[in-house]
């Protein structure tokens, strides 16, 4: 028996492996994605919340963001441990300078120290403001159980997007747009 004539049953296993690998990456990409509590917020008014500023603010200061109404606001819930999100800082640094004078761009830190937020948004460069949710409270208002998770608000104070993971630059932007 040569070789080819073994190769229905090896197929098999291959197809297997690619269906595995496939699922795998719908399972890491899609789902994250749709996520029940962000899903809820749209088109609804903005949770609002008060968390101090770790960097790029006034020293000992706090964000609220009904201070914010009149403006179109990104919120971005990350971590320092997160690689998604170390991917994602440079784009919203992008946003929030391109943009300066249509959006807010606002960094929420999750479960760690004001010192490590800090010191991550230094390194990274990072202009806009740093809000530390130390005990994961504005995270759990906003379902924002993945991360990076970007949540956009219309000048109005309504979820107007909320994506899990890493967002293009170009959809940023398109959706900025949309609120001029």
């Amino acid at each position: 028996m040569s070789y080819d004539e073994q190769s229905p049953g090896k197929t098999l296993y291959r197809v297997i492996a690619a269906l595995l690998v496939v699922g795998a990456l719908v399972g890491l990409i899609v789902l994250p994605r749709l996520n029940p509590a962000g899903a809820k917020l749209l088109d609804k008014p903005a949770p609002n919340f008060s968390l101090p500023i770790v960097a790029n603010g006034e020293p000992n200061a706090r964000m609220r963001l009904s201070d914010l109404r009149d403006k179109v606001v990104l919120l971005d819930f990350w971590a320092s441990w997160c690689g998604p999100c170390a991917a994602q800082a440079p784009i919203l640094e992008r946003i929030a300078r391109k943009y300066k004078d249509l959006v807010v761009v606002l960094g929420i830190n999750i479960g760690e120290s004001p010192s490590v937020a800090a010191r991550y948004a230094k390194a990274k460069g990072l202009s806009y403001p740093i809000l530390a949710d130390v005990e994961g409270d504005t995270q759990e208002l906003y379902g924002a159980s993945v991360l990076p998770t970007v949540v956009l608000i219309d000048k109005q104070g309504k979820v107007t997007a909320f994506v899990q993971g890493v967002v293009r630059q170009t959809s940023l932007e398109r959706a900025i747009r949309n609120h001029r």
